[in-house]
């Protein structure tokens, strides 16, 4: 990893001229007052996003099998009922949803409470562009997102955490979801802190990025007043994260469970290594793509269950790593958008609507435990639209029941404990989903 000044001024989300604004504006541009002091998120509490992108094709990862359309829409690339005993056969859930067959890693996850499906979520003016609807899932701005920040971001500029490590993705590059005023970090991985070849020394790449950044220090008095500037600051910051990521690589590390060698696995290998080190992480973002399936997807081989398996494997093998810390970590999966409810003339699916999210944790278990307790036992949360022609969205689409935001609003509030979802999610009416306990 090259550390430049130019990457931790990105990194850090401290580059003032492209964002405009200071965190305390956030409030003034969301039309609400301005609290008199930022709430503490709950201790111990991680959140990790993991973007599907390109496009997810929900209808085939949780599966609703019960609906009779679902066959005659997918001839080729549609999976089998559940108990015929062939490969391409899905795992029944509840009679009526199902896992794709390449996700049997994650059926223990459901069958435990710990994991539940979201479906038919989305939003009413989803334009089936990658671009956009990325900017959309990743601001958490319906419309005009141009000059907005990442809605991970507004969560950590709008609350204090409990160290200066709150926010992190594992790849080369920030992404818009941590882009913002509050510091996040990006990088490549604990082993690649140590810099190409492990020739350089972390104490002169720090005193080079003290210099560049005028850091007090003891022999540098005359730099006190810089460090009241928001860049001195921020600087400070990704030092001491820097400084602990550093004492973490510095560790031996054995997991609990046997990850397989697939990019998402390594990543999330990561991530369970900074859960575990008690730093203070809040918030993790990783990404895996590949998932705009136009042609070829495939049913239980193919394309699309080679992504599957990397997810549900990987997934599977961090709640295992986990262990009992699980009950403070929820997993969630975003994507684009869904796709067409049919599949195409070249054996794919093209760009559609709603979709399903995947998640994972402790949370997840107790509100599944709370909804059994009142007679009402879920693994798939959502009101069902129905796929015949009638009930879908332009007659092609899965017809969205859920805003993503109520989902998200629940991960932000009852999960990291931050009340500030009309900042964070603004211009939406919230309503509860039950996913998060």
């Amino acid at each position: 990893m090259h550390l430049t000044r130019r990457f931790f001024l990105q990194a850090t989300g401290s580059l003032v001229a492209y964002l405009g604004v200071a965190p305390v504006d956030l409030f003034a541009r969301a039309g609400v007052p301005r609290p008199a002091s930022l709430p503490r998120v709950t201790r111990g509490k991680t959140l990790v996003v993991i973007f599907l992108r390109g496009g997810a094709d929900g209808l085939n990862l949780v599966i609703p099998h019960g609906d009779p359309a679902y066959a005659d829409l997918r001839k080729g690339i549609g999976l089998g009922a559940p108990g015929a005993g062939k490969p391409e056969s899905v795992i029944d859930l509840d009679g009526f949803f199902g896992l794709h067959p390449r996700l049997k890693a994650m059926g223990p996850l459901f069958e435990s409470g710990v994991a539940a499906a979201a479906h038919a979520v989305g939003y009413d003016k989803n334009t089936r562009s990658h671009f956009e609807e990325q900017d959309v899932w990743e601001t958490g701005v319906v419309g005009n997102t141009y000059q907005s920040d990442g809605w991970l971001n507004r969560h950590l500029a709008t609350s204090e955490g409990h160290g200066p490590f709150r926010a992190v993705t594992i790849g080369d590059a920030l992404p818009r979801i941590l882009h913002g005023k509050a510091t996040a970090y990006a990088i490549r991985g604990l082993d690649d802190l140590s810099m190409p070849g492990g020739k350089a020394d972390p104490h002169v790449i720090a005193a080079a990025l003290e210099h560049a950044y005028c850091v007090p220090t003891p022999d540098r008095p005359k730099a006190a007043a810089d460090a009241r500037d928001l860049l001195a600051q921020s600087a400070r910051t990704t030092l001491d994260g820097l400084t602990q990521l550093k004492a973490i690589a510095d560790q031996p590390y054995t997991p609990k469970a046997e990850y397989p060698k697939t990019p998402l696995a390594t990543k999330l290998q990561q991530v369970a290594r900074l859960v575990k080190a008690d730093i203070g992480l809040e918030v993790a973002e990783l990404d895996i793509g590949g998932w705009d399936t136009h042609q070829n997807q495939g049913a239980a081989a193919g394309q699309f269950g080679d992504l599957a398996q990397q997810l549900g494997d990987a997934l599977a093998a961090f709640a295992a790593d986990l262990d009992d810390r699980l009950d403070d970590v929820t997993v969630v999966t975003i994507s684009d958008f869904g796709r067409t409810a049919a599949e195409n003339g070249t054996g794919g699916t093209d760009h559609g609507w709603a979709n399903c999210m995947l998640l994972i944790g402790g949370p997840v278990a107790r509100a599944g435990r709370q909804a059994a307790e009142a007679g009402k036992p879920r693994k798939v949360v959502t009101t069902w639209p129905g796929l015949a022609h009638d009930q879908l969205h332009q007659g092609r689409d899965l017809l969205h029941t859920t805003d993503f935001r109520d989902v998200l609003s629940e991960l932000v509030k009852v999960h990291l404990g931050n009340p500030h979802l009309e900042t964070i999610l603004p211009q939406h009416e919230f309503k509860p989903v039950g996913l998060i306990a």
